[in-house]
């Protein structure tokens, strides 16, 4: 009874009283295991519904369990009677649906977000709520509810994200820019448009306006900005970082070995700006390793970053100098972006109802503290700007680490190639596949390395990735890599038995392949197991990921009924040979389903495989 009396108004309070900043700034101060016992303590059933909710949204995103989680959250959706978990749920599937990008996604997400909004009292979630429903009428060419979904908010708070919301339903260029315009007006940044007008709108001729002021004096920051094929859209990222206010800069362009026009393009900013210098990697090796290369040569106070092909606002480097030297103890900081398409409408991924979000791209930070306390960013491929970020915290404090509110600073390009498809190695907000297992990797090394310091060069790695994050990927015949042996198994568990095989294994054979298989279960969770993850080292054991192409003598299926349930997130596998451990004392209706998946799974035939 005491607990249902204090828990009713601290849900109120937190939820209702509190805006999304205050709650993150409460969720920062609590360690997880504090935050689970709270919620524990105020919400026993509601608790483990949570639970529920969040280790099926894992399965359904993270592990790639498609079909059977959608089927789970439906169900779980029609058996439960509570009103905030019905809305919860909801929600989770109107954001499955959305993303669809297609007419049948919208129209069934327009039917959860109505269950998701009905007596929703947090601020946050009906705007959030409003944009979602605002896109899925859109793409229904339901354009006047659309408008009218985000009038109804915008009428109770105007917000940023509403504004930009708004925008994306005006087809008239003009009417479109005013809207996005009225979103940095809320930041007190100038204004935006283009270099000729409207008459000739376009992503390539954005610029700030009115021109501001320059500050020429004050500490001089090195922007690096990694190129490759960046000939088409290079030029608008320059010249927004030569336009900028802080006028004492220099770019340090690094070309990846573009086999375009990117580094003739480059060097006429480099006859004409003497504050431009061009860089270039001895082998394409991806931005990371760009980005070490100019760090070495950066001789600013402050180094920050701007990718090859995103405009910036006049402000955007002001901005965060001025915030590092009026608070000595930040050791680095990120302004915001909004995602832009070349057809000047904000898209937003991997951000349910926002458009405005912090850009970890952006980062600046102190060069001397830095370097002398962490070194280089990993030189992977992609995906390092979080384990930079990690090793930051962990060496200097949470709160050396600042995201600034500072508005949309960056509208960083959207290309049509990337919102018609996910790259199975990108990152659509949630972490999957060869980033699922990039993060896990490094996790395990930070828990107990006592040195974070990466060199550059980096001639030996401080822990295991997959090959395709790889700065110089191995050679490949038809895009498929060859193994001796794959074992494919839930590495989570068991862990005395896969550590007994693979010591065996390892005698035997020079490259043994890992594909980690989950059991759908909603009651397991965390990674690979400690003693296996020692196992992996990069060379002779080898971590498969989701993406990858590969060619095996042998492929060993350590438990049959992994293969159960369909996931998406494996390795496209070719095997001269299959063997599923117990896969005869099966019923025969089951032992004939398992040999379908397995020649899904691995491309070998049912009657290839045996005891």
């Amino acid at each position: 009874m005491l607990k249902k009396m204090i828990s009713k108004p601290v849900d109120w309070i937190v939820y209702s009283m509190l805006d999304e900043t205050q709650r993150k700034r409460i969720g920062d101060v609590l360690s997880k295991k504090h935050k689970e016992r709270v919620m524990r303590l105020l919400n026993g059933r509601k608790f483990q519904q949570r639970r529920k909710l969040k280790a099926l949204k894992h399965h359904l995103y993270n592990l790639g369990f498609e079909d059977a989680a959608l089927k789970d959250l439906q169900d779980f959706l029609t058996h439960t009677e509570n009103m905030e978990m019905r809305r919860l749920i909801s929600w989770e599937l109107s954001l499955w649906h959305a993303n669809r990008n297609d007419l049948e996604g919208a129209k069934a997400a327009v039917k959860y977000l109505q269950v998701a909004a009905e007596g929703e009292e947090s601020a946050d979630q009906q705007r959030r709520i409003a944009i979602v429903t605002a896109e899925c009428f859109d793409r229904m060419s339901h354009r006047a509810h659309a408008v009218a979904v985000l009038q109804n908010q915008l009428d109770k708070a105007p917000h940023p994200d509403l504004h930009l919301a708004m925008a994306n339903l005006e087809d008239d260029i003009e009417a479109r820019m005013a809207l996005i315009n009225k979103a940095f007006l809320m930041y007190d940044l100038a204004p935006i448009g283009f270099k000729a007008g409207f008459g000739r709108a376009a992503y390539d001729d954005l610029v700030t306006l009115p021109p501001a002021g320059a500050v020429r004096e004050g500490p001089k920051v090195s922007v690096i900005l990694p190129a490759f094929k960046a000939e088409e859209g290079i030029r608008v990222a320059i010249e927004s970082i030569l336009g900028q206010t802080w006028q004492n800069l220099e770019l340090l362009v690094v070309d990846d070995c573009s086999p375009d026009a990117t580094v003739e393009t480059v060097k006429e900013y480099v006859s004409r700006d003497a504050r431009v210098r061009l860089l270039s990697t001895p082998v394409n090796s991806g931005p990371y390793v760009a980005r070490n290369i100019a760090l070495k040569e950066a001789t600013g106070e402050f180094v920050t970053i701007n990718d090859a092909d995103d405009w910036s606002h006049r402000e955007k480097i002001e901005t965060q100098v001025r915030h590092l030297t009026a608070n000595p103890g930040v050791v680095a900081n990120t302004s915001e972006h909004a995602r832009l398409t070349e057809e000047l409408k904000v898209y937003r991924r991997g951000t349910p109802g926002k458009y405005i979000f912090p850009n970890m791209s952006s980062i600046m930070f102190r060069k001397e503290e830095v370097l002398d306390e962490i070194g280089y960013w990993d030189s992977v491929r992609f995906a390092a700007d979080g384990e930079f970020k990690r090793r930051l915290i962990k060496a200097f404090g949470q709160k050396s680490y600042v995201d600034l509110k500072s508005g949309p600073l960056s509208l960083p390009r959207q290309s049509v190639s990337s919102l018609t498809g996910s790259s199975a190695f990108g990152y659509d907000g949630f972490f999957m596949g060869v980033r699922k297992e990039y993060v896990e990797s490094l996790e395990h090394h930070h828990d107990r390395a006592q040195n974070l310091y990466y060199p550059y060069p980096q001639v030996r790695r401080p822990f295991p990735v997959p090959e395709p994050m790889w700065p110089e990927r191995e050679a490949k015949t038809d895009g498929y890599r060859n193994f001796d042996v794959v074992i494919a198994g839930d590495f989570r568990q068991n862990s005395t038995e896969h550590i007994y095989r693979l010591n065996r294994l390892k005698r035997q054979y020079s490259r043994i392949g890992l594909v980690q298989l989950y059991e759908y279960n909603l009651d397991m969770a965390g990674g690979i197991s400690q003693d296996i993850r020692k196992k992996i080292d990069g060379g002779q054991v080898q971590a498969l990921v989701y993406g990858e192409k590969i060619r095996a003598k042998a492929v060993i299926v350590e438990a049959p009924g992994l293969l159960t349930t369909w996931q998406k997130y494996r390795p496209e596998i070719r095997a001269e040979a299959v063997t599923a451990e117990g896969l005869m004392r099966l019923e025969p209706k089951v032992r004939t389903e398992l040999q379908q998946r397995m020649e899904e799974y691995f491309g070998v035939r049912a009657e290839g495989v045996s005891e």
